[in-house]
């Protein structure tokens, strides 16, 4: 089903009536929509998980060397020869070792079919946590951010992401109150994030 997302913008919007500074920067920054990825399941939790605690910057420079390893822009499992190959091609590109236990065990679970997309679809978010939480190195930022770009899930606020951490601390003190976003700005909380991380960059 097609999301609606200039319905969701107009929601946003209307729920701000009563915080002029917050309204003031979501109609600056326009309709925000989460795009759909050009990357299979497995190659957008490698990402995600070489971007876990360090900077866009350094992740996105770490993505293209495992990019270029592959001769791809838009990697797939199916371009993963073996096990050994991938360690290899982690190694080369100098992740973490725990990042790429992580990423190895994740793969041997898809290739052993005990790790499935389309059955992880299905289920309620809890339920996706649950899952992806039994791999050492899977906490709930990573989950967080595989639920929204991902998953499509419309109702996620990551509040262990330090610009998320960082933005509500500048929006309270401006707006000069508690907000408690989570009521008010449900359903929609994950495009609210995308607000956040988009005025981020021009308010902190």
């Amino acid at each position: 089903m097609k999301i609606d997302f200039n319905r969701i913008h107009s929601e946003i919007v209307k729920n701000c009536n009563k915080l002029p500074y917050i309204k003031k920067n979501i109609q600056r920054n326009g309709i925000l929509i989460v795009e759909k990825q050009k990357i299979d399941f497995f190659s957008f939790l490698i990402k995600t998980i070489i971007s876990q605690q360090i900077s866009d910057k350094a992740a996105q420079s770490i993505w293209t060397k495992f990019c270029c390893k592959l001769k791809t822009t838009n990697p797939s499992i199916k371009n993963i020869k073996s096990l050994s190959s991938l360690k290899e091609i982690l190694e080369e590109i100098k992740i973490s070792s725990s990042k790429r236990n992580c990423i190895c065990n994740i793969y041997k679970r898809i290739m052993l079919n005990n790790l499935n997309f389309k059955h992880l679809d299905s289920l309620e978010e809890e339920n996706i946590r649950s899952k992806l939480t039994e791999f050492k190195g899977i906490g709930p930022w990573t989950c967080d951010i595989i639920l929204i770009f991902f998953f499509n899930r419309l109702n996620i606020l990551p509040k262990n992401d330090l610009i998320i951490k960082k933005i509500i601390l500048h929006l309270e003190k401006v707006e000069k109150k508690k907000i408690d976003f989570e009521k008010d700005f449900s359903p929609f909380l994950s495009v609210l994030s995308l607000h956040f991380w988009k005025m981020s960059k021009r308010v902190l």
